[in-house]
């Protein structure tokens, strides 16, 4: 009898523990709606990296003022009012703005777009797979890994400013961006976590929820299309030594 209250039991348990895992459906809703939103800002800094090009030099600047004091106000909107839902396309568009001449470099140096087209094709696929595996993983069990990766960049901002001044080593660029990607991959879980929890007691902000999973898509992008621009610079530089070593074995 006791055998069968321990079996029983560890199947209420189990149901237990999957009722608490399981997402309600307003909770589903508005992961679905928080997508779109993700989605629709996507849109709006594509075209903000237009709009930036025709501006020029000064785009950059301009779009990341922008940017900042779009966040800044942000802060002080309701959830879901207009003004925050303004202030969000306002912030998409300048972040497009600001990353127009980061785009131009890539263009100029390969003007096939390759680079830039498998930065962000990977950039979305990473973050689409480590945002559903948050969602489909043991509520809060990825929480943890918000402090790893603010630890991650805490250490990067103190090493870049260290090889920028002393070291100058490529070895040490190299990990920044290498540790800077497993940092941000990290924040994608832990702010896809996070919004879950707040959506489960009651927070429901869409405008503020995309806003951090856009920031997290945004920086993935950046540090892949710098990895891999790395690697087609560090290729053509080995191209080149070989073309020069062959030219002076022919001389001799």
């Amino acid at each position: 009898m006791s055998g069968k209250q321990h079996y029983y039991g560890d199947y209420s348990n189990r149901d237990t523990n999957e009722n608490q895992n399981a997402l309600s459906r307003p909770v589903r809703r508005h992961l679905v709606h928080v997508y779109l939103a993700l989605a629709a800002m996507c849109a709006i800094a594509t075209v903000g990296t237009q709009v930036g090009e025709y501006l020029g030099p000064a785009g950059s600047t301009l779009g990341s003022l922008g940017a900042i004091g779009s966040v800044s106000t942000f802060r002080f909107t309701a959830p879901n009012s207009t003004s925050r839902w303004s202030l969000l396309g306002a912030y998409s568009m300048f972040s497009g703005i600001a990353l127009s001449n980061f785009l131009s470099f890539f263009m100029d140096w390969d003007p096939s777009g390759n680079v830039i087209f498998l930065a962000l094709s990977s950039a979305v696929l990473i973050f689409l797979g480590f945002s559903f595996s948050a969602v489909m993983a043991n509520r809060r069990s990825m929480l943890y890994i918000g402090g790893f990766s603010s630890t991650i960049v805490s250490v990067l901002l103190w090493l870049s400013l260290a090889n920028a001044f002393f070291l100058r080593s490529a070895s040490v660029f190299s990990f920044e961006l290498y540790a800077g990607l497993l940092a941000f991959a990290g924040f994608v879980m832990y702010d896809t976590q996070m919004i879950v929890e707040r959506a489960s007691a009651g927070s429901r902000d869409i405008p503020g929820h995309s806003m951090e999973l856009f920031m997290d898509l945004y920086s993935l992008f950046i540090k892949l299309a710098q990895i891999l621009m790395k690697k087609e610079m560090d290729r053509e530089n080995e191209r080149k030594k070989k073309r020069g070593s062959s030219r002076l074995t022919r001389d001799f």
